[in-house]
């Protein structure tokens, strides 16, 4: 049986577990979903090479508002190239319900990948 977006969300969040006496994160146990993990992998890459800081990195994954400035922002001192913002994340993350709970998971996702 197939769990309901809603569950899906708050499982990304607050699906913590303990295996062998240690927390395992809700990414470890709840998949975000592969577009969504793809964009926090290449935001995680950059951040292991001290080229930004956790508030750029939650910047490019979470106020997509404004690609123009988050592209120019990435080019001012990032490594990689600039990912430009899907539109199957931006739907996922403004989803109109559940953007604030969402926005949670990929904070908990980033953090703790």
């Amino acid at each position: 049986m197939e769990k309901d977006r809603v569950t899906e969300s708050y499982d990304w969040v607050y699906g913590w577990k303990v295996e062998d006496g240690k927390c395992v994160p809700p990414a470890k146990n709840h998949s975000l979903p592969e577009f969504v993990q793809k964009r926090i992998d290449w935001v995680s890459n950059e951040i292991q090479g001290g080229m930004l800081t956790f508030r750029g990195a939650f910047k490019m994954l979470l106020d997509i508002d404004d690609e123009k400035a988050l592209k120019e922002d990435w080019e001012l001192g990032a490594v990689s190239d600039y990912m430009p913002v899907s539109e199957k994340y931006r739907e996922w993350l403004q989803d109109p319900i559940l953007h604030d709970i969402r926005r949670v998971a990929v904070m908990v996702g980033f953090i703790y990948d």
